[in-house]
């Protein structure tokens, strides 16, 4: 709880000054990832089961923790606001992740790159606002702000990377390639 909160307050110092920089620093992609499963455990309790797909021989990575925390903590809330409104029987997030090779981000080819799946078991991205899910104002749920996948995708940007999904009902991914 401590640590969740002093993460918030410190996002809301950044939000409410944005000509401050991202602090970018050595980050484990996996720490991120438990950061996230953590505050859904908390918030979901057991109506949602929380899988972890590690490749455990990924490398640290050059990136602003905070954010990438926001990020994948706004993708994972949309999952998981959406299997418990939709009821699906046996939700399941899973938190994936791989290495990617010969990938292209922000015009530049890298040998390697980190490859990070948030997927969900549950209804899937509504098809009317597939092609408009990332831009501000647009939710796909009743009372949504239509922000979080915004914020993710700006923060995913702001390390030259890419945020893409595939959604179909049943099975829903967001991928981030960092």
């Amino acid at each position: 709880i401590m640590k969740e909160a002093d993460r918030l307050q410190a996002l809301m110092s950044r939000l409410l000054a944005p000509h401050r920089m991202a602090r970018p620093d050595h980050v484990n992609v996996h720490e991120v990832l438990e950061r996230v499963r953590s505050v859904l455990i908390a918030e979901y309790q057991k109506a949602i089961s929380i899988r972890r797909d590690y490749d455990v021989s990924l490398p640290l990575m050059f990136g602003d923790l905070e954010q990438l925390i926001q990020a994948v903590l706004n993708i994972a809330r949309n999952a998981a606001q959406a299997l418990t409104e939709s009821a699906t029987p046996n939700p399941q997030i899973i938190l994936r992740t791989r290495a990617a090779r010969q990938v292209v981000l922000a015009r530049k080819r890298y040998r390697h790159a980190i490859e990070l799946s948030i997927i969900d078991n549950g209804p899937g991205v509504p098809p009317e606002i597939g092609e408009r899910v990332f831009y501000p104002l647009v939710s796909g749920r009743e009372g949504g702000s239509g922000l979080g996948l915004t914020i993710a995708q700006n923060f995913v940007s702001q390390h030259n990377g890419t945020l893409t999904f595939e959604s179909a009902p049943g099975r829903t991914c967001f991928t981030l390639l960092l």
